[in-house]
């Protein structure tokens, strides 16, 4: 039920704030090759993502303070720019704050979870850099999530408004989530990462979300090793060289990231805890080796 309600909401607030964004200016304009659409398009998505799960904030209290910040941060960011010094602080901050404080975690380990936190937060923002790709492995991470039991309402909730927000983003796009979009998906993904780091579920977890931290890890070693900033974007990503791959067809590279998505989460969904890290070694070695993922285009 929580996955159809959210749904339908999604349906609605996207359609809305598609119509508003157009006529309000909250347009993402083409801008080179990070930004290569081919005409504005609105990307107030991430808001109605917010609105479609306010409900359920209800039940889960803890949850409204990350998800207020991340997405205010994101707006401004959409709107006017932030600096990545002063978006690490926030996010570090933002961090540190909900495990010492929301999950009362001790000083020592909420200092590290900030650190865990702001890569979540920033491994699904530089991952939504094609149609579909953030939210198709937002809700493959989601509906995972509710099956192998972490906060099984929220986490439905979660997936059926990323779900009602991918029919307008599915390629071609006529909405984007913004950086307040994928700062949700992140902070969501953060969020339960926080929650089970004392236990064992910790792995699966991390499995559930493996493709996107991978390519933020991958990321950072190929722009230092090629001389460049690790916080400065490039079209390098996976799904970058998956899109090359498939002739340019935004479809076909959905389907396919999907794919990858949905294995990394069957491996935490069903494989012993002690199994799931040599088989994430494995495969990633495999992955980047095949997508050539450390070499600049």
């Amino acid at each position: 039920m929580e996955i159809i309600m959210a749904f339908g909401l999604s349906l609605v607030f996207n359609y809305v704030l598609k119509v508003l964004g157009m006529k309000l200016g909250f347009v993402d304009k083409p801008a080179g090759t990070l930004k290569p659409h081919e005409k504005p398009i609105p990307y107030l998505g991430g808001t109605a993502i917010l609105l479609s799960i306010s409900p359920w904030f209800l039940n889960y209290p803890e949850y409204f303070f990350p998800f207020i910040v991340m997405w205010i941060v994101g707006f401004i960011d959409d709107k006017r720019g932030l600096s990545p010094k002063v978006r690490l602080f926030i996010e570090l901050a933002s961090g540190f704050s909900i495990s010492y404080i929301i999950f009362g975690y001790s000083f020592f380990d909420s200092a590290i979870l900030a650190f865990v936190f702001t890569m979540a937060v920033n491994a699904y923002n530089m991952v939504d850099g094609l149609d579909g790709i953030c939210a198709g492995n937002t809700i493959i991470f989601s509906v995972f999530a509710f099956m192998a039991g972490f906060s099984p309402d929220i986490s439905l909730a979660v997936a059926g408004a990323f779900a009602g927000y991918l029919l307008y983003n599915f390629p071609p796009a006529k909405v984007f989530m913004g950086d307040q979009g994928s700062y949700l998906a992140g902070t969501f993904v953060g969020l339960l990462l926080l929650e089970s780091w004392e236990s064992q579920n910790f792995v699966r977890i991390a499995a559930f979300c493996w493709p996107v931290l991978l390519d933020l890890f991958v990321g950072f070693a190929r722009r230092s090793l090629a001389g460049k900033s690790p916080l400065k974007g490039d079209r390098d990503h996976y799904y970058d060289k998956i899109f090359a791959i498939t002739g340019k067809k935004k479809r076909a590279t959905f389907f396919i990231t999907s794919s990858i998505a949905l294995f990394y989460a069957l491996v935490g969904l069903l494989l012993p805890v002690t199994a799931i890290p040599f088989v994430l070694i494995i495969s990633s070695v495999v992955q980047v080796f095949l997508l050539k993922s450390l070499r600049l285009t």
